[in-house]
């Protein structure tokens, strides 16, 4: 069998095929979360095919970088993201998908925070769309993102996709409501919430007041709580008694001052205590995963269902 190359010597790819050589590509699926709202990152093309249509950040691939470095490259040229976590999605090759020539692209997909972004290189502008709420995508795009959805749906179940979205601390009304929209239905809050704390891999968070506020409430004593007990007849000779029986002396507030008003004021200077805690699971309780425990609950489940 003959050679299908030709050999030059002191190229820069010496062994040149006679075979039609196509193009690669990457592009980049990059989920956020942000008012209460599942979002993806496009750029609005500034050159043709599809100038001044959507998509996903992309370009070609350069022959001194590989398909990951590619994707991160293009990522930062085009929206200023960087250090995307990238996960390979899967390859694209529908023949027709690019009008320019034979053109494969190796999509990938990251879970990020949410970040200002600007557009650049050939990218006239870059933005935040609700997953709800995507304009006409150029090329295959549409394509993709269905794809993206899809892996998504699958790896909420077997990894921490969710609380990678989320901020470090979160209510769990917030986490319900993101993984609704990942899987596109809804739960009832009372069942959510009970097998997630079930899990045991949220940490309740404690919140420091804020400076000035007032977090703590009046608390009615004993002793006033015995007055008000009784008969209007009786409140006067039982605040006397009590106070005057618990520092062993004669009554210390005279009769006639012992009014609605006194005991009011009374109600004033007594002690304090911090508000109740709230019920785990309510609104207003903010939690953090525990890695430790969501790795343990893997080993021995391998999978988390709502």
């Amino acid at each position: 069998m003959g050679k299908d190359y030709t050999f030059v010597k002191g190229a820069e790819f010496p062994y040149q095929y006679k075979y039609e050589h196509m193009a690669v590509t990457t592009d980049c699926v990059i989920f956020s979360y942000e008012d209460r709202e599942l979002k993806v990152l496009l750029i609005r093309r500034g050159a043709d095919p599809y100038k001044g249509q959507w998509a996903f950040p992309g370009g070609f691939l350069r022959m001194t970088e590989t398909a990951k470095e590619g994707a991160l490259r293009e990522l930062k040229e085009e929206t200023s993201v960087t250090d995307a976590p990238l996960r390979e999605l899967g390859v694209f090759s529908d023949i027709d998908r690019d009008p320019r020539e034979r053109v494969i692209t190796i999509a990938w997909y990251a879970l990020v925070k949410p970040s200002e972004v600007v557009g650049g290189d050939d990218a006239d502008e870059a933005a935040w769309f609700s997953i709800d709420r995507l304009p006409p995508l150029a090329f295959d795009h549409k394509k993709i993102f269905e794809t993206a959805m899809e892996r998504l749906k699958r790896d909420i179940h077997f990894e921490p996709v969710g609380f990678d979205l989320l901020d470090d601390t979160f209510t769990i009304p917030d986490l319900q409501r993101l993984y609704e929209m990942i899987l596109g239905t809804t739960f009832d809050r009372r069942n959510f919430q009970r097998k997630l704390l079930a899990t045991g891999i949220l940490d309740a968070v404690e919140e420091e007041p804020a400076p000035g506020s007032k977090t703590a409430h009046l608390v009615t004593p004993p002793i006033i709580k015995s007055c008000l007990s009784t008969s209007h007849v009786q409140k006067k000779k039982t605040i006397l008694d009590v106070v005057s029986g618990a520092f062993g002396a004669a009554p210390l507030i005279p009769p006639t001052i012992v009014t609605p008003a006194a005991i009011g004021s009374t109600l004033a200077a007594s002690t304090v205590k911090p508000e109740e805690k709230k019920r785990p699971g309510r609104t207003g309780n903010l939690f953090r995963l525990n890695m430790a425990k969501y790795a343990a609950m893997k080993e021995e489940l391998g999978k988390t269902e709502f």
